[in-house]
C-alpha cells in the first residue's frame, strides 16, 4: 500500500541523514511509535564477559556471568545493589528502545510457583510450594523500577496475565468455579500491584 511505502521511505530518509538510535527515529515519526524489546534481569544487573568495566584499585572485580538466561539473578539484589556503571545490555536497552516488555518473570507460574523462593543460591534447594494467592513480585519490581529510574517515560508492557502454558500446575486439580475465582484474583492482584507503572497488558 502507498501509506506503507511512504512510511518506509521516510524512515530510510531519516536514518540516512544522521546516525541515530531506534528510539530517536521513532520519536521523529508523525505518530507515536513504540520500539520495544523483552528484558532479562541477569544482563541488566550483572556485568557480562564482554562488558568494559574498570575495577577501582583495591575493589573486587565485578561478577562475571554469562547471560541470556531466564533464571533469577543470583549474584546481586537489584533493590539494594545496582552496577555503578550500567551494563552493556542496559546501555543498549535505554539508548535504542522506548518500550520494554516484562516477559517470563511476569507470567503466572513464575510469580507464584517456580521463581518466588530461590532468589539467592542458598534457597535453591527449597521445594516449590503451592502458593494459593501468595505472590513474590521481587524480580519484576526490580526490572520495572530500574527501567523507570533510567527513563521515567519508558513504556512498559506486562506479558502475560493468563496463558495456558504458564498457568500454575495446582489449577489442574481444581473445579471450574475455583479456577475462575483464582483467575480473577490473579488478574486483579497483578495489575493492582503495578498500577501506575505498567500501563499495557496482554
Amino acid at each position: 500500500p502507498q501509506s506503507i511505502r511512504t512510511i518506509t521511505y521516510r524512515l530510510k530518509t531519516m536514518t540516512k541523514t544522521t546516525t541515530t538510535t531506534l528510539k530517536e527515529t521513532a520519536a521523529r515519526c508523525c505518530k507515536k511509535v513504540y520500539i520495544g524489546t523483552a528484558v532479562l534481569p541477569k544482563p541488566l544487573f550483572i556485568y557480562d564477559h564482554d562488558d568494559d568495566i574498570e575495577s577501582k584499585s583495591g575493589d573486587d572485580p565485578p561478577p562475571i556471568i554469562k547471560c541470556a538466561t531466564i533464571n533469577p539473578v543470583e549474584a546481586t539484589d537489584p533493590h539494594h545493589s545496582t552496577p555503578a556503571k550500567p551494563t552493556r545490555y542496559a546501555r543498549t536497552l535505554f539508548s535504542e528502545f522506548n518500550s520494554l516488555v516484562i516477559e517470563h518473570h511476569l507470567k503466572w507460574t513464575p510469580l507464584v510457583h517456580s521463581l518466588p523462593w530461590p532468589f539467592h543460591p542458598e534457597h535453591a534447594a527449597a521445594p516449590p510450594p503451592a502458593r494459593f494467592g501468595k505472590y513474590d513480585f521481587h524480580h519484576v519490581d526490580a526490572l520495572v523500577d530500574y527501567a523507570l529510574l533510567q527513563n521515567p517515560q519508558m513504556h512498559i508492557k506486562g506479558h502475560v496475565l493468563v496463558w495456558h502454558v504458564t498457568s500454575p500446575p495446582f489449577l489442574e486439580d481444581l473445579p471450574a468455579s475455583q479456577v475462575r475465582s483464582h483467575l480473577k484474583r490473579h488478574i486483579f492482584t497483578t495489575m493492582g500491584h503495578f498500577r501506575g507503572r505498567i500501563r499495557m497488558w496482554d
